[in-house]
Formats: C-alpha cells, sequence, structure tokens
C-alpha cells in the first residue's frame, strides 16, 4: 500500500520544533507513553525510554536495522508495505512458507485464549520445567536463557499457566524493556507478565557493575511481590559472570522430540505407521518449534519424510553435494548462486548482468595475479618490480567467450520458472528447491572468506548505487533478511547501519526499512531489529534518525505499537528535528503508524491513547495555554485524522471508528480538542466533513455511525461550541459539494449534535 499524506489544513508546518530542551535529543519531559491497552482498572503511561543518547548511537555487534519519503512540494509519499511486481513464490522465512505468512500481529500485548491454546496445545513439559515453577512461585519472577529453538515461548506461558492459573490474563511486555522500567511500572494483581527474547543484559559482571545488576533485580522482583504478580523473562543472551542472586536465572533444554511429535500425532489420531515414521525422521540437533511444525503438517497429512525435509535441520543434499564436489566449484559458478541468493526471481538478461558485476569483484579473491619477479630475483631484468614479457614468446590462446546460459542450465541448484507479472509471462531464475535459498547462503557464510563478503558487498552497493527496481530492492532485503539468520552482525554492520546513515542514498535507506521490516515477520529477529532501531531513534544523526522514524511507522510499528508510539514522541518531542523537512517527517511518522495498524487491523486506538494522555495531562496541570508538548499533540492528532488511504483516499480514522465503535468516544475527545484549538479548528473541521462522507463507503451501516460519532463529539465538546460546529461544518460542506452520498452522513451527524444539544437547552 502507498498512501499519500499531505500537511493538514491549519497545520504549522514551518516553526521550530515545540518543547525543545536545550540538549540533542533530550526529552523535554516524560515520554509520551500512551496507557498500555491491556485489562486493568488503573492504567498509566507507558514507561519514559531511556534519554537519548549525546553521542551517535554505537553500532551493536551482538544484537540486532522504508518505506521511502520523498517530498515534492507538500506532498509526501510513504511506501508502507512491500509491493509488486515481485517474486515471492518460494522465499522461505523461518518455519512457515510465504503464503502463510504475508504479516505478523504485534508481538506484545494481551495473550488471547486462542493463542495460548495454540501454544500449548499438547505441550510436552521438559525436565527443567518443575524445577522453573517452583522458583516463579517462590519469588515471583524467573529468567529462561538458552538458544533459539529450544522452547521457551511456550515454556514461558506453560510456566504462568502453572504458577497463575489458566483463567488469569497473560501481557507481553516490550522484549527492550529495561530493568529500571520494570521496576518502576504498575502491575495488575494476579495477572501474569511474559518478556520475550529480552535484550537487556542478564548476567552481572564482577565488582560494582555486579552489584548494580544485582540490586536491579531485587527492584524487580520487590515490585512484583508488591503487586502480587508474575514474570517470566526470556532471553538468548549467555551469561555474563555471576548470576544475579535475587532472581534465578535458568538454563532451558527443550522436552524429548519424540515426545512432542507423538502427542502432537496422537492427539490428531494419526495412524500408528505415520506416527513411526515420523518420529524415526526427526533431525538431529532440530529446533522444537519446527519439530511442532512440522508434527503440524504431518497431523494435517503431510508425507513425514517431504515434512522433514522442508524443516530440516541441516542443509539439503543438494547443497552439501554441489558444495562438496571433489572438483572446486570455479568463479562463475559461486557467482551465480550468489546472484540467485540475492536476486531470486528476475530474468535472464538482468540476472547475466548483475553476474558479471559480482565476477568481475570476485576475481582477485578466487586469482592470484602472476609473480612479479623481485628485484634480487636472478631471473628478473630490466625495470625492478615488473614482470618480464620474451617478445618472441607465443602469447596464449584467446578465451572463448563465455556461455553463461550453459554454465546455468549445467548447475544442478539453479532452474527457471515461468512467473506472471500483471498481462505478460517472463521467464525467471530460481532456486530448483524453495528451501535451497538460505541453505546457500548458510554455505557461503561458512566456507568463504572475508575478501569474499567485501567483494560481495561491494557488488550490492554498486547495485544500489544504480538504482534497483523495487522489486529487486525486495529481492536484496528478503536475501539480507535470510543471511542475518546466520551472520547478524554482518548484515548491520556491513548494510544496514551505512545504508541507514545515508551513504547509499535514498534507495539504501530503503532498503534498510525493507530488511528491517522483513525481520518484524520472525519472532527470532523482531526484538533484535526493534533494539537496533532504537540506538537509531537516539542517535544525534539525522539520517539515522530519519530511517528509525520511517521503520517504526511500518512493519515494526505494528509489531511492537507501544514501543514504537513510545520512541516516535521521544524523537519528535526532543527537539532534534530542527528543520522543517525532519520535522514533517517525524508528524507523518506517527499518521503513517496509525494508517498501517488500521490497515493491518490491529489496534490503532494505541496511537489515539498516547495523544489523549497528553492532552488530558496538559488540562490538568495547565490552567490557560497549552505548553508546547501539548501543541505538538494536538499537531500530530490533526495529522492522524487527515492521513488518506492512497487507493481508496478515505481517511483512515474513518474506518477506525466503524471496525471498532468503542473507539468513536476517544476519537471524539481528541477531535474536540482540535477544534477548539483555534489555529487548527479549520484543519480539524475538514477532516471531519471528509469522513463523516467517507462513512458509507467503510460501513454497511453508515447511518448509526454518523449518529454515534455526532453524539461523542457533543459530549465532550463546551455547549458553546455546539452551535458554532454546526454552522461552521454546514457551510463548510455547501462550499464543498460532493456528489450526493445516500445517507447523508453529514446531515446526520448534525442532526445528532442538534438533538443533544437541544435537550441540553430544554
Amino acid at each position: 500500500m502507498r498512501s499519500t499524506v499531505r500537511p493538514p489544513e491549519g497545520a504549522d508546518s514551518g516553526g521550530n520544533m515545540d518543547g525543545v530542551s536545550g540538549g540533542h535529543g533530550q526529552p523535554a519531559d516524560e515520554a509520551s507513553g500512551a496507557p498500555e491497552r491491556v485489562p486493568s482498572p488503573e492504567r498509566g503511561p507507558a514507561p519514559e525510554p531511556p534519554a537519548p543518547t549525546a553521542a551517535a548511537a554505537p553500532r551493536p555487534l551482538s544484537a540486532p536495522a522504508a518505506p521511502s519519503t520523498s517530498a515534492s512540494g507538500s506532498d509526501y509519499h510513504v511506501h508502507n508495505n512491500f509491493y509488486g511486481p515481485q517474486y515471492h513464490g518460494r522465499a522461505h522465512f523461518g518455519i512457515a512458507t510465504a503464503s502463510e505468512r504475508s504479516g505478523r500481529a504485534r508481538a506484545t500485548g494481551l495473550l488471547d485464549g486462542d493463542e495460548i491454546d495454540a501454544l500449548l496445545r499438547a505441550y510436552i513439559r521438559p525436565d527443567c520445567f518443575e524445577a522453573a515453577a517452583r522458583e516463579l512461585s517462590r519469588t515471583g519472577v524467573v529468567v529462561l536463557t538458552g538458544p533459539q529453538g529450544t522452547g521457551k515461548r511456550s515454556g514461558a506461558v506453560a510456566l504462568l499457566r502453572e504458577t497463575v492459573g489458566p483463567s488469569v490474563d497473560y501481557v507481553v511486555l516490550s522484549p527492550d524493556i529495561g530493568l529500571d522500567q520494570l521496576a518502576e511500572r504498575t502491575f495488575d494483581a494476579g495477572v501474569g507478565y511474559v518478556v520475550l527474547d529480552h535484550t537487556g543484559t542478564v548476567g552481572t559482571a564482577a565488582g560494582a557493575a555486579g552489584s548494580s545488576s544485582d540490586f536491579d533485580w531485587r527492584r524487580v522482583r520487590d515490585q512484583l511481590r508488591r503487586y502480587g504478580a508474575h514474570l517470566v523473562i526470556t532471553t538468548v543472551q549467555l551469561v555474563t559472570g555471576g548470576l544475579p542472586e535475587a532472581v534465578p536465572h535458568l538454563a532451558w533444554r527443550p522436552p524429548d522430540l519424540d515426545k512432542v511429535v507423538r502427542a502432537r500425532l496422537v492427539q490428531a489420531r494419526t495412524p500408528q505407521d505415520i506416527v513411526a515414521r515420523a518420529v524415526a525422521g526427526i533431525p538431529a540437533r532440530c529446533p522444537v518449534a519446527v519439530v511442532a511444525e512440522a508434527a503440524r503438517q504431518i497431523a494435517a497429512g503431510a508425507d513425514p519424510d517431504q515434512a522433514w525435509k522442508e524443516h530440516s535441520g541441516t542443509a539439503p543434499q543438494a547443497v552439501q553435494d554441489w558444495f562438496g564436489a571433489e572438483e572446486e566449484r570455479s568463479l562463475r559458478e559461486i557467482a551465480e548462486v550468489t546472484t540467485l541468493a540475492f536476486a531470486p526471481g528476475i530474468g535472464r538478461r538482468d540476472f547475466e548482468s548483475l553476474q558479471v558485476i559480482l565476477e568481475q569483484l570476485l576475481e582477485p579473491v578466487y586469482f592470484t595475479p602472476e609473480r612479479t619477479p623481485a628485484p634480487s630475483d636472478p631471473a628478473a631484468s630490466g625495470t625492478p618490480g615488473q614482470a618480464v614479457h620474451d617478445p618472441q614468446e607465443p602469447q596464449p590462446p584467446r578465451a572463448r567467450p563465455v556461455d553463461r546460459r550453459r554454465s546455468l542450465a549445467r548447475n544442478a541448484l539453479i532452474t527457471t520458472e515461468m512467473y506472471v507479472y500483471g498481462a505478460t509471462t517472463r521467464e525467471v531464475m530460481v532456486f530448483a528447491d524453495t528451501e535451497l535459498r538460505r541453505w546457500v547462503l548458510q554455505a557461503l557464510w561458512h566456507e568463504h572468506p572475508t575478501e569474499y563478503w567485501d567483494a560481495v558487498r561491494h557488488w550490492l552497493g554498486a547495485v544500489v548505487d544504480a538504482g534497483p527496481d523495487p522489486a529487486l530492492q525486495l529481492c536484496i532485503a528478503s536475501g539480507l533478511t535470510l543471511l542475518g539468520h546466520i551472520a547478524f552482525d554482518e548484515v548491520v554492520q556491513s548494510y544496514l547501519d551505512p545504508w541507514a546513515r545515508g551513504e547509499s542514498g535514498e534507495t539504501g535507506q530503503n532498503l534498510a526499512v525493507y530488511v528491517l521490516w522483513y525481520m518484524c515477520l520472525e519472532e527470532t529477529q523482531a526484538a533484535a531489529a526493534l533494539t537496533l532501531v532504537r540506538t537509531w531513534a537516539q542517535s544525534t544523526h539525522p539520517a539515522l534518525r530519519g530511517t528509525a522514524l520511517r521503520v517504526f511507522s511500518g512493519q515494526l510499528g505494528a509489531t511492537f505499537p507501544t514501543d514504537a508510539v513510545k520512541w516516535l514522541w521521544a524523537v519528535l518531542r526532543s527537539g532534534v528535528l530542527d528543520r522543517r523537512q525532519e520535522r514533517e517527517l517525524g508528524l507523518q511518522s506517527w499518521a503513517q503508524l496509525f494508517l498501517t495498524l488500521v490497515d493491518c487491523q490491529e489496534d490503532a486506538g494505541i496511537v489515539l491513547d498516547a495523544l489523549a494522555h497528553r492532552i488530558r495531562k496538559e488540562r490538568r496541570t495547565r490552567a490557560a495555554a497549552y505548553s508546547n508538548s501539548g501543541l505538538l499533540a494536538l499537531e500530530i492528532t490533526l495529522w492522524v485524522f487527515t492521513v488518506t488511504e492512497r487507493l481508496s483516499g478515505r481517511p483512515a480514522v474513518a474506518r477506525h471508528i466503524t471496525a471498532r465503535p468503542g473507539e468513536t468516544a476517544l476519537v471524539a475527545e481528541l477531535w474536540a480538542a482540535i477544534l477548539c484549538y483555534r489555529p487548527l479548528r479549520r484543519g480539524a473541521l475538514s477532516a471531519l466533513l471528509v469522513t463523516a462522507r467517507a462513512l458509507p463507503a467503510v460501513t454497511s451501516d453508515p447511518t448509526t455511525a454518523a449518529a454515534r460519532l455526532g453524539h461523542a463529539l457533543t459530549a465532550v465538546l463546551p455547549q458553546a461550541e455546539i452551535p458554532l460546529l454546526k454552522d461552521e461544518l454546514t457551510r463548510l460542506a455547501d462550499s464543498r459539494r460532493a456528489r450526493a452520498t445516500d445517507p447523508d452522513c453529514v446531515a446526520i451527524m448534525l442532526g445528532a449534535l442538534n438533538r443533544v444539544k437541544d435537550s441540553h437547552s430544554r
């Protein structure tokens, strides 16, 4: 989806940043945080993010990194989705196919009953489960450590069910939350909390650092005890130094894999011969999540051999045979598989052009230049340091032209496929099997030296500098995402960080955003992506901040919406966006995040809650004029209410209040705030008119929606404002005659305002 975000009418886009604190990256007041949208009698604001540092964010080494935003006049085009034509049919991420994972729901918030049931269906407890349950019951908090694929996620939920009961709400907190935030937040009594893939430090160092860490853990433990809540934290980080004494850190081990398979297949009433074949085919050291997924497919009727082939924990035999052949692979063959790993699904001509460039860069890696005689060499003559050539020596015959297509035809890993692009059909280059791409990347990473990867980096840099089309950009992004599973540091240091800094222009920034959005589709990479983008948001480098804003407004925001709201506010409120274009990017990022959440059918009310929280605070603490922080919240609100979908042109807020009628009161509260602030009033009136007229197109019952909005506005507007609103909106509607709609939702909304006003007057 490509949406158009224009500066709203009445919005001041040219002034200095409201609420400048004086220091780079330092928020002038507490973080914006919207109240958390989880079942709670008292919802306080989200914790404040750490103060942005005064220096550029360091490049993460063990953690893990948009749509382009270009200005032309007053129009800002934000590409907020993966679009085509593009090749995705044989892509593979994690344990699900591309067709199964078109998007990923938010990774934080309330765990619903269906998700809990799915996680714990036929759950098998590992040997370490009982000890962890005892510690959780005793201390109220436990940390599960271990590599990916050991079942920590389902184990954490199972521990909460064992300790706090199956009927209690479980809440997933952000993986980026710090110990100080946990120690200061309010918990709900009897509720189970979980932090998955925590990115903070879990171990302690010797001396003062260790004492400080243990002190922080004690604060977390005491806070949970104070409120009667329980918390399970999972992390892949290794413990360094001594373990904290206050909170138990337990190494989590997976259950017996054959028991996992048997339990799921017996529950599905799978025939015993199929069960036996499935158990016998379990690959060695296979992650428990992969085993569970393969068992699900077998239970649904898949052949066990095929299921294990797709989810094998080792490289397919075809890759092993190809790389392990007795005859060493030629430069051309290595270039073929490397090109396809980063550019699958492109035509022959484009493929060969990319391959030629890569071969030229790889040649110094695989071919040592002819030895040059040293000056002391008796065989040397002529100018020192130069090779000597006998004029009488016959010249070698000229090499035959390279027949790349025959070479490709002989490559067992590569084939062609006919792919439909609109009304035409193209022959594209693909791997012979869905799984081969990631295993080829793994083999290339493990078997080729740094010089090879330097050449690949220069090659991809040249491709990016040439301005590839969007389809090729997405191919490269998905390839780097797969490489990130194997060598995350390489992807961050060689590609994401330089691109995010603008070293390859707008195209490079776009690619950095696409890679991070792809990572957000992966449970194993989403938390690392969040940590990386947070460091960019804290940086004083303008390009890094701009890239972070774009990432947070898209898939990363849909995965971690509370974190996105928190950091978008921190960046915009900090005062570092001192140029008009940067500031407008910050404002539109809020609007784009709201549109993304609406489009993904996620809880876009998180954005509205954050803004309402700021405006309510202003009303409680200030008698007359808004502060800079309050004015900023009002301006963001107007941008949010004017963002529209590109294809339909309808405001996202219209879809939101019809999809979630319970949010109408919150929307009306915010609309009343910008209507009552005179500098933004005309823009607010215009947005309200457009929203009312869009209702018939987004709901089958527009009359009820329009009346509900009118009643909600009446309940929150001062009585003196209601007749003014009616008159001004009527005049504005008359001056902007649109084609007739049936029903006329503007009139219905105004009628609701009239009836309630009349009842008050009597």
